[in-house]
């Protein structure tokens, strides 16, 4: 009889205790739930940032319906972020309408300064692999600015980029995209907003790794990405030719970067398309050819994809490549008697 009613106790203390783990377990779901509720307004970017993309805002159109074209285009990263930053804001009703010349992957915040204004400024598009001189170009050529104030600009030290080493110029850090210039801006503030961009991009990255097996700092990095936008002409080729600069770095080889010679006879104001064995003997530190190592800055401007393939070098041998296609694709090698005749074969066929 006892061990009857002990068994019954027993099956009611295990009834108590399954009920007590189930409210647990409900209460825990219940916090994870939440916390993803309240960060998935934070989404991995589904694009490539920096690329344009082109937005009508109708009049009397909806902070919401705005909102969701943004995300669906890319520009920003999450539809309700940017309703809860207009309404804290008090913008929420107040974008102006208008047709505006945006890029992936911006800032809320300079999403809702531009739309606030609305779309009377004039776009400035920097394409990727500009030289800091042909962007001072780009920025005399929009008419609102004398090319001594850029040039201004460009010197001034107030301008703040993390990654610029002191005594550095300003070459590789300002990020090649689509701005709106309005009346209210100045060389410098254009600028800024170039450095500006480079940080949100660079913030999806690990900086502290060291891909390829090489220790670099994170402006040492940008000089790779820069070598990497001027090398590779297809973005598949762009981890492939990193592999090729870190591999070479790893056995204390010297680079032997075309792009490198060509900037160091641009600093001399010669352009240089194709190079000859007399160029490559330039005297200049950007020359990789007689310089071991990295050049002692970037040599341009490199969009995301020759960062993240700086960041995520492919997983290869490869001490060589050539370009081998028209369309500029390059074949690569770890063997140097390939690489000749690969040479060879692009000689012959007209691509090299």
């Amino acid at each position: 009889m006892s061990t009857r009613l002990e068994r019954r106790a027993g099956k009611r203390r295990r009834s108590r205790g399954l009920v007590v783990v189930m409210a647990f377990l409900l209460v825990v779901s219940g916090v994870l739930y939440g916390a993803f509720t309240l960060t998935s307004g934070r989404r991995e970017p589904r694009v490539a940032a920096g690329r344009p993309v082109t937005l009508t805002v109708l009049p009397g159109q909806a902070t919401r319906e705005i909102a969701t074209e943004l995300e669906r285009l890319g520009v920003v990263d999450s539809a309700g972020r940017f309703r809860r930053v207009a309404a804290d804001r008090g913008l929420d009703g107040a974008l102006r309408p208008g047709n505006y010349s945006l890029t992936t992957g911006m800032p809320v915040d300079q999403v809702l300064d531009i739309m606030a204004r609305g779309p009377g400024g004039i776009a400035l598009t920097i394409p990727e692999g500009l030289t800091q001189d042909q962007i001072v170009e780009k920025l005399v050529t929009v008419g609102r600015f004398g090319r001594a104030e850029v040039l201004a600009a460009m010197r001034d030290q107030k301008l703040i980029s993390p990654y610029r080493p002191k005594g550095k110029p300003l070459e590789g850090l300002l990020y090649p995209q689509t701005y709106q210039i309005t009346r209210e801006d100045t060389p410098a503030t254009v600028v800024q907003a170039m450095l500006d961009q480079l940080l949100a991009v660079l913030a999806n990255y690990d900086l502290t790794a060291s891909p390829g097996g090489v220790r670099l700092t994170p402006y040492e990095r940008i000089i790779v990405a820069s070598m990497i936008e001027r090398e590779a002409k297809l973005d598949a080729d762009r981890p492939k030719v990193a592999a090729v600069v870190y591999n070479r770095l790893r056995r204390n080889m010297a680079l032997q970067v075309d792009a490198t010679i060509q900037y160091a006879w641009r600093l001399r104001g010669k352009v240089k398309t194709k190079l000859s064995l007399e160029d490559l003997k330039i005297g200049s530190p950007y020359n990789t050819y007689r310089n071991a190592g990295l050049p002692p800055t970037p040599i341009a401007s490199p969009g995301e994809a020759s960062i993240q393939a700086a960041l995520q070098p492919a997983d290869a041998n490869w001490l060589y490549y050539v370009v081998v296609a028209a369309d500029g694709r390059s074949a690569f090698t770890a063997d140097y008697q390939q690489f000749l005749r690969l040479k060879e074969q692009a000689k012959a066929d007209g691509v090299a």
